[in-house]
């Protein structure tokens, strides 16, 4: 029989076991480095809180840097807001662009129609208005400036 094997077969004695005045009074202790960490955070909340934090020299240290960080988002800030309102003036600008665009091209539509032979002699009819067509050939007459160039 080998020594692990006659270990095993012990029977617990009365001193192992726990007495129900032990288990009553269980004492949880932490280390000193977790304790001193908790004190830490709790502290740190606390002054933040009650605004200790301020006049702190460690953090007053750094007053300069967060009033440029503070700085630079308030820029940022005022960066997206004017390109967004930019942004929005382009599309409202190019929309009526496009309506101005297709007003054009009907105002154009519109003038050639008015503009064709046949509703010349139409709009003359609406009016009483007696149209004499030439009978004769069209006979350009150049002007003499035009001859001298």
């Amino acid at each position: 029989m080998s020594n692990t094997d006659h270990i095993d077969e012990v029977e617990p004695t009365d001193t192992t076991q726990p007495t129900p005045s032990d288990t009553d009074q269980v004492v949880i202790t932490m280390p000193a480095r977790v304790k001193r960490a908790l004190v830490a955070v709790v502290n740190f909340f606390r002054s933040l809180i009650t605004g200790e934090i301020i006049i702190n020299p460690t953090i007053s240290k750094g007053y300069d840097y967060l009033f440029y960080i503070a700085f630079l988002l308030l820029v940022s800030i005022i960066t997206l807001f004017s390109s967004l309102h930019m942004q929005i003036r382009e599309n409202v600008l190019s929309e009526q662009v496009r309506l101005l665009s297709e007003r054009a091209v009907r105002t154009e539509e519109q003038r050639v129609k008015a503009t064709t032979h046949s509703a010349i002699v139409d709009e003359l009819k609406r009016r009483n208005i007696p149209l004499y067509d030439c009978l004769e050939p069209v006979t350009i007459i150049k002007n003499e400036k035009q001859k001298e160039r």
